[in-house]
């Protein structure tokens, strides 16, 4: 029995030797490359050793330090990397770091590229912009620097000259949308209003949101000429519509000089040109309208003291029809007299035909000039970048429809809106630099990135031609 097993055991080994050494079928040969390939997909390899404080290291060694690549320039022992310039960081193996994104979190040492340049998180961040805030810290050694530190000097057209004169061209920034800083056209405005700054009950505001980006617009938009200001309020604040808010903040004369203080203060922390206020709106029963009327008084002696602006967003005065809201009167005389203009909110009027028609805007302007004796270069006129019913944006329009830019009604998400054309931009543009101080957009970020199409674009040319 014993010597049986033995030659069955031997006889096992060798079948066992001859399926292992044998060819295998192309199929079987294919089928295990593919796993070998996908077993090395999982194995992590580090590419270079990491940083030794004790080692010493000679020009063009590499070595790994806080999730980075770093190559030595010279000679170096202690020298910590990403710190000393000796080391140089070795980008990725694609040559490109992640663009920075105002939604993404970063802790230290995490490199992004932002503008064309290489920033590196010096701790945990999220929303602040690389090279305005102190989270962040410049490369050295950065391959592709930007000499301009301008990062959009000229966005309106390669040789084209910024608006200059009397005219304004104001356009509002959503603060919610610290992504598309970038695609601000400074050159065919005049002022920027940032919106919002939120008013509270106590006569106080809560932080400004996304402050960096505020910043960054301030320095861009300075470097350019233009002029920036702080709006404050809206029409709401997270679905609670603000009436009450601004009624609670103004409710007695001490809360009214401690509101205006908190608004001028804000704006001098930031750097703004002035303060736009979006009180919508001010009732002219009850005491809404005396409480208005003080804030502006005491915002106006105040601001003029620091040499700075004060506007504010009103209504259009009038309905579609050219009938007269009762609650425009809310503007008072003492505010007519107390601001530099009126951004005119000739938009709205409805949905359809009655959102925002040449004829809506042309007796909007003449309920603030004629009706109410307002100083034609107080009226600016304030034209939409967005449609109505669907309230989408002009650039979402256009993108549904190529040829949107040459009419006033397109169909997108099987709805028609209405909403401004280039045509209707340019005429109403031509209105106003004949007839009154200049024009709003509500708001940047709805136009096109497309200078042919861009309605902001049709109105700095407009401009432009009627000044040359």
């Amino acid at each position: 029995m014993q010597k049986r097993k033995g030659k069955i055991s031997i006889l096992a080994i060798l079948a066992l030797l001859i399926t292992l050494f044998a060819p295998l079928p192309f199929d079987a040969q294919a089928t295990q490359a593919a796993n070998a390939l996908d077993a090395s997909e999982n194995v992590t390899i580090d590419a270079y050793s990491a940083w030794d404080s004790n080692a010493v290291y000679l020009a063009n060694d590499v070595v790994s330090y806080n999730g980075n690549d770093y190559r030595a320039k010279w000679w170096t022992q202690g020298d910590v990397p990403g710190e000393t310039d000796v080391w140089e960081l070795v980008p990725p193996s694609n040559g490109e770091y992640p663009v920075w994104s105002s939604s993404k979190a970063y802790v230290g040492n995490d490199i992004v590229s932002y503008n064309d340049q290489l920033y590196k998180a010096k701790w945990w961040t999220l929303g602040e912009i690389p090279g305005i805030a102190a989270v962040w810290e410049l490369i050295s050694g950065n391959p592709n620097p930007n000499p301009n530190p301008n990062p959009n000097p000229n966005p309106g057209g390669p040789n084209e000259p910024p608006i200059t004169g009397d005219f304004k061209v104001v356009g509002y920034y959503p603060s919610w949308e610290p992504d598309k800083i970038g695609t601000i056209q400074y050159q065919n405005l005049t002022h920027i209003n940032y919106a919002f700054a939120i008013p509270t009950n106590d006569g106080s505001l809560l932080p400004l949101e996304n402050p960096a980006a505020a910043t960054q617009i301030i320095q861009t938009a300075h470097a350019n000429n233009v002029k920036v200001l702080l709006a404050v309020g809206g029409w709401s604040y997270n679905g609670t519509p603000l009436e009450n808010t601004f009624m609670a903040a103004t409710s007695t004369p001490q809360k009214v000089t401690q509101f205006g203080d908190a608004i001028i203060a804000m704006a001098k922390q930031y750097g703004f040109d002035g303060v736009d206020m979006d009180w919508e709106h001010p009732r002219s029963d009850g005491s809404s309208k005396q409480q208005y009327e003080s804030l502006m008084v005491y915002l106006s002696q105040e601001l003029k003291k620091e040499n700075m602006l004060l506007t504010a967003a009103v209504l259009s005065g009038v309905t579609p029809e050219g009938i007269i809201y009762w609650d425009a009167a809310a503007h008072t005389n003492a505010v007519i007299n107390a601001v530099d203009w009126f951004n005119v909110m000739a938009y709205d009027g409805g949905d359809g035909d009655r959102h925002s028609t040449y004829d809506f805007a042309v007796l909007s302007a003449k309920y603030w000039k004629e009706t109410r004796n307002m100083p034609a270069e107080k009226v600016v006129l304030g034209v939409p970048f967005y449609g109505r019913p669907s309230w989408a944006p002009y650039r979402d329009i256009l993108q549904a429809n190529p040829n949107a830019y040459n009419t006033d009604i397109s169909m997108i998400n099987g709805m028609e809106a209405h909403y401004n054309g280039i045509p209707t931009i340019e005429r109403k543009t031509q209105y106003a630099l004949d007839n009154l101080g200049g024009v709003m957009i509500w708001e940047l970020t709805q136009d096109t990135t497309n200078l042919d199409k861009s309605l902001l674009q049709a109105i700095g040319n407009k401009v432009r031609a009627q000044s040359n």
